[in-house]
């Protein structure tokens, strides 16, 4: 008898609650590494998954803060914040079998980058997600609106591999919205360009996005924002659509749910160091590096900086 198709889960947040869920449900054996009152919630309770339709609900294969006891995998889906990467590498690298690849669905491109400067580029996939999710609490997540999308491929052609078109046809039968790519990067800068503008303005506003987005003063940062990370990603190579950004403006103002709360706004309310030196700040790097002004990035990127380490 075939092995099931099998995925660890190295972030058990938001998205990873989402993935487990929809996964779970989909005949993949899920094994998931989380810690502290994360741990004793998967553990007892498995994760649930709300939305607007109802209710999803999924006990794991296996629960664990030891790698060795998750025993390697397929798929390790990498969704911690792109300044925890670095740890979090020694449990990856316990997970990994000989054909195994590692698939990042971070917030930017920091922790993607850490990851191929540890495992090489043959062994990592690039993802990205639009799913608009938070967590409630240990083992609760809340997902807004009916995005369901995630987009991944190999980071480098060398690191194609079959598991990108399982774990497509798996999540697609049931609930997700998964697109391989050949070359993900592309979308994953689209995806930048509307990221590191849409976290700033929202957690220095403190609202969610229908609460400034038909501010045109706000309005009016985001899109300069976006530009500026826009300008960036064609300075390295990165082909994008020459209306990004006036494209990333209509969705913001008339598709996506007004509802969506930035990561960076619930890290900042609730007192949790801020996942800003991996996106706003690797965005301030990469554009000194390629002569390229960012002064809204600067501005913005000084203002959140107090809160950096969270509530002391």
């Amino acid at each position: 008898m075939t092995a099931p198709f099998s995925v660890a889960i190295v972030g058990a947040g938001a998205i990873g609650g989402v993935l487990a869920a929809h996964l779970g449900k989909a005949g993949v054996s899920v094994r998931v590494l989380a810690r502290n009152r994360t741990l004793e919630a998967w553990q007892r309770d498995g994760i649930t998954v709300t939305t607007d339709e109802g209710t999803l609900h999924h006990r794991p294969d296996a629960v664990s803060d030891d790698p060795a006891a998750l025993r390697p995998v397929d798929l390790v889906l990498v969704t911690v914040k792109g300044q925890d990467t670095d740890a979090v590498v020694p449990a990856i690298r316990a997970l990994l079998g000989p054909e195994s690849r590692v698939l990042s669905f971070q917030n930017g491109l920091d922790g993607l980058e850490r990851l191929i400067a540890a495992f090489g580029p043959d062994r990592v996939l690039a993802g990205v997600t639009y799913v608009p999710a938070s967590v409630t609490a240990p083992g609760q997540v809340r997902l807004t609106g009916p995005v369901r999308r995630f987009v991944f491929g190999p980071a480098a052609s060398s690191a194609a591999s079959p598991h990108i078109g399982q774990l497509a046809r798996l999540g697609n039968a049931h609930g997700l919205v998964m697109e391989p790519m050949d070359d993900p990067m592309p979308a994953i800068w689209a995806k930048f360009t509307m990221l590191t503008a849409f976290h700033m303005v929202s957690a220095l506003t403190r609202l969610p996005l229908g609460g400034w987005i038909r501010q045109p003063e706000t309005a009016d940062l985001y899109e300069r924002a976006m530009a500026e990370t826009a300008a960036v990603g064609q300075a390295r190579g990165i082909a994008l659509p020459p209306d990004l950004v006036e494209a990333n403006m209509r969705f913001s103002r008339e598709n996506a749910d007004p509802r969506t709360r930035a990561s960076m706004l619930e890290d900042l309310e609730n007192g949790r160091p801020l996942e800003l030196d991996s996106t706003v700040g690797w965005l301030i790097r990469a554009a000194a590096k390629a002569g390229i002004p960012v002064p809204v990035h600067d501005i913005c990127h000084a203002l959140l900086k107090p809160h950096l380490d969270g509530a002391s």
